[in-house]
C-alpha cells in the first residue's frame, strides 16, 4: 500500500478529537493490493455520525477491468491504517449513467498483518452490476447473485451464486432463462502463477448458444494456472444428466480474449441424447438434414494454434436413420479418425439396413479421409439375392459447403423379392440399374450422364435428373425418362389387368414432381416398332375403354372367341395445371385412335374426351388395377 505514515497519525489525531459535529476528508494518492489497485482515493466522514464513511475512488482496476468515479458508503466503517471495516456498505458509478441505477449493496474487510481482503456481495440484483461490469451491458440481464472473493497471503477463495439468471444478447443467439448455479473455487500463489482448483454445480434453468440449447443439469470439476497472459485448464471433468461425461482442457489467452487450444475426451456418451442436443443442430445449421439416432458413441477433439487437428468419432451397436424415411442403418460399428496433416482410414460396419424400402445386408467398408474429404470405392453390399454396390463416393467440404459424388447402383435383384419388399404387386424378372454420377451441392442433386435401368426385359434411362431441397418434404424432381422394348405380357400380369402381350416404348419429358405428386410432364407410350405378337385378352380390351366409354365394349363382347389383335396401341398426356391433355395414334373424325385394330374382329379404341382431370385419371386407373370399376367421367 501507498500512505505516507504521517497521514495515519493525522487520522488517530483528528478521531482523538472530541466529539462535535465536524467533516473531515482524507485524500490519499494510491492503495495497491495483489487483488486491485485504486488512484484518487477520498475518504469523508462526519465525526457527529460515528461509523459513516463516504469514500470516492478515480480509478480502480481488478484484474484487466477499469472503473473511473466510484462512490462507496459504508455503515459500521472502521479504519485505523492496518485495518479497515465496511460491513455495510452500497457502490454506485457516480456519474449520470450510474445514478440512475440501484444501489450495489457490498461488505468489505481488509488487514495489513497478513494481507487479508475480503468483498461480498448478498443478494444482489444482477441488474446493479451492469453500471459496473461493462461487458453486461446490452445482455438485458436478470436475477439475483451472491458473490464473495478473499484472499489472505498466498491463499484466496471465490463462491458465485446465481438464481433465476436471465439473459440475452442484442442478436439473440446467445440467452439463459431461469438459471440457478453455483461456483467454488480456490486459488494458491506459486511465484508469478496462481495454482486453482474449481467446482461447477448447474442445477436449474436453460442456456442456448446458437445453434445449440442445453438444459440444465450439468456438473464440472476443473484444475489450472492463471497468469497475467493466460488462463490455463489442465483438466476439466463435466457430466451432462443423460448423455455422459468428457475430460477437456483449454488455454487462454487473456489479452487477445480467445482460445488458442483446446482438446476434450469422451466417455460411452448416449447417441441419442448427444446428436439431439449437440450433432444435430450443427448438421442442420451446415444444412445437412435431420437424423434420429441411439446407441452409444465415443467423441474426441484437438485444436491448436487456432485450427482443428484431429477429431475422433466412434459408434458402438447404433441406429441412423434420416427424418425423411430414405435411409435406415441399424448395428452401425464405426472407428473414424481424422487429421489435419495427414490422411487417415477409417472404418465401418453395418449389420442391417435399408435405403428406402429395399433392404440392406451386413456389411462394413473402409473409410478413406483426407482434409476436408472422405471417400469409399469398391463397396459391395447385399440387398436381397442381389448386391448393391459403390464404385465410388466422395463427401467433401468445399468453400464453407458440403458436395458429394456417387457412382454405383444395383445389380441383379430380384424383380418378385423386390416386389414384395416395396409392397408393390409381384412384377417379374430382375432388375439392375446403374448410375454414372450423381452430385449433391447446394443446388441440390444433379444426375450426369444417364441413369440406366433393366428391368421388363428391356431398358429405361433416366436422362437431365435433377433434385431440389432432396432431404426435405417439399424436394422437387425434374427429369427427362425413356424406356425401350418393354415386354406388356411382364407388365399387364403384375397387376389386376388383361392380358396384354407385345412391346412398348415410353417417353416421359419435362417432368416435374413436388414430393411424388406430378406438376407438369409431356408422356407418351406406345408399340415398339418391329414385328412380334400383338393380341390383348377381353380383359384388357375392357380394362382400357373402362378408363373412357365402358358401354362400347359389350356389343363385341359375344364375338369375341379369344383374344383381339392390335396393329399399334399409343396413348400420349400433356400435363399441365393439373389438366391431362390427351393424344393417340391417330384421329377419327372428332376422336383421337387410342389402339387401332387388327384381325377379325378388329376394334379400334376411340376416345372423344381429349382433356381429363389428372387426380380422377389416377383414380380411374386404380380402380381398374384393383377390379374396381367406377362411374364413368365425362
Amino acid at each position: 500500500m501507498s500512505f505516507p505514515l504521517r497521514a495515519f497519525w493525522l487520522l488517530f489525531w483528528l478521531l482523538a478529537l472530541p466529539a462535535r459535529a465536524a467533516e473531515i476528508s482524507l485524500a490519499l494518492d494510491s492503495i495497491r493490493h495483489e487483488a486491485f489497485d485504486a488512484e484518487g482515493v477520498t475518504l469523508s466522514f462526519d465525526t457527529d455520525r460515528r461509523g459513516e464513511a463516504d469514500i470516492r475512488l478515480g480509478r480502480l482496476r481488478v484484474g484487466s477491468l477499469e472503473y473511473r468515479e466510484l462512490r462507496l458508503h459504508c455503515s459500521g466503517f472502521y479504519f485505523d491504517g492496518r485495518r479497515l471495516d465496511c460491513p455495510t456498505g452500497t457502490l454506485r458509478r457516480d456519474d449520470a449513467r450510474g445514478r440512475d441505477r440501484p444501489l450495489l449493496p457490498f461488505s468489505f474487510a481488509w488487514r495489513a498483518d497478513d494481507g487479508f481482503v475480503e468483498f461480498i456481495l448478498k443478494d444482489a440484483d444482477v441488474v446493479v452490476l451492469s453500471p459496473l461490469v461493462k461487458r453486461l451491458r446490452g445482455w438485458a440481464p436478470e436475477g439475483r447473485v451472491d458473490f464473495r472473493l478473499a484472499m489472505r497471503g498466498d491463499q484466496a477463495e471465490l463462491r458465485l451464486a446465481l438464481r433465476d439468471l436471465g439473459f440475452a444478447n442484442k442478436a439473440g443467439d446467445v440467452k439463459g432463462k431461469g438459471i440457478a448455479m453455483t461456483l467454488d473455487a480456490r486459488a494458491e500463489r506459486r511465484g508469478a502463477a496462481w495454482r486453482w482448483q474449481a467446482r461447477l454445480d448447474w442445477p436449474q434453468g436453460e442456456l442456448a448458444f446458437a445453434p445449440w440449447r442445453r438444459a440444465a443439469a450439468l456438473r464440472a470439476e476443473a484444475e489450472g494456472e492463471l497468469t497475467e497472459a493466460t488462463l490455463q485448464v489442465d483438466l476439466a471433468r463435466l457430466e451432462l444428466e443423460g448423455t455422459g461425461a468428457l475430460a477437456a482442457s483449454l488455454r487462454w489467452d487473456r489479452e487477445r480474449g480467445e482460445a488458442t487450444d483446446w482438446g476434450f475426451v469422451t466417455e460411452h456418451l448416449d447417441l441419442g441424447t448427444a446428436m439431439g442436443e449437440w450433432g444435430q443442430p450443427w448438421l442442420a445449421a451446415q444444412g445437412l438434414p435431420v437424423w434420429r439416432s441411439s446407441g452409444k458413441a465415443m467423441f474426441a477433439a484437438d485444436w491448436r494454434a487456432g485450427r482443428l487437428r484431429r477429431f475422433f468419432a466412434g459408434l458402438d451397436g447404433a441406429t441412423l436413420a434420416d427424418a425423411t424415411g430414405h435411409v435406415e442403418l441399424r448395428g452401425v460399428h464405426a472407428h473414424i479418425p481424422w487429421e489435419a496433416d495427414g490422411d487417415t482410414e477409417a472404418e465401418f460396419g453395418i449389420g442391417a439396413g435399408r435405403l428406402g424400402d429395399l433392404p440392406l445386408g451386413d456389411f462394413s467398408f473402409p473409410l478413406r479421409i483426407a482434409g476436408g474429404k472422405a471417400s469409399v470405392r469398391n463397396l459391395v453390399a447385399p440387398m436381397l439375392d442381389g448386391r448393391f454396390e459403390v464404385e465410388a463416393l466422395t463427401v467433401a467440404r468445399k468453400d464453407g459447403h458440403w458436395e458429394a459424388d456417387f457412382a454405383g447402383g444395383i445389380e441383379d435383384v430380384s424383380m418378385p423379392k423386390l416386389s414384395r419388399a416395396l409392397a408393390l404387386p409381384v412384377m417379374d424378372g430382375k432388375l439392375t440399374a446403374r448410375i454414372p454420377r450423381i452430385s449433391l451441392s447446394d443446388e441440390g442433386l444433379a444426375l450426369d450422364g444417364a441413369l440406366s435401368i433393366e428391368v421388363f426385359g428391356g431398358g429405361i434411362l433416366v436422362h437431365r435428373l435433377r433434385v431440389k431441397n432432396p432431404f426435405s418434404a417439399d424436394r422437387h424432381f425434374l427429369a427427362d425418362v425413356t424406356a425401350r422394348n418393354l415386354e406388356l405380357g411382364m407388365l399387364t400380369r403384375t397387376f389386376s389387368w388383361g392380358s396384354i402381350e407385345g412391346r412398348f416404348d415410353a417417353d416421359l419429358q419435362d417432368l416435374e414432381m413436388a414430393g411424388w405428386k406430378p406438376l407438369r410432364f409431356d408422356a407418351r407410350i406406345a408399340s415398339s416398332p418391329g414385328e412380334y405378337p400383338k393380341t390383348l385378352s377381353l380383359g384388357a380390351l375392357k380394362d382400357i375403354t373402362s378408363l373412357g366409354e365402358e358401354g362400347a365394349i359389350a356389343g363385341i363382347a359375344e364375338r369375341a372367341i379369344g383374344g383381339f389383335g392390335y396393329a399399334r396401341i399409343g396413348i400420349g398426356c400433356r400435363l399441365r395445371n393439373g389438366v391431362c391433355q390427351l393424344e393417340g395414334v391417330g384421329r377419327e373424325g372428332d376422336g383421337i385412335v387410342l389402339m387401332e385394330g387388327r384381325g377379325i374382329p378388329a376394334v379400334s379404341i376411340i376416345g372423344y374426351n381429349r382433356r381429363i382431370d389428372w387426380e380422377a385419371l389416377v383414380a380411374r386407373i386404380r380402380e381398374v388395377i384393383a377390379g374396381k370399376p367406377g362411374v364413368l367421367f365425362e
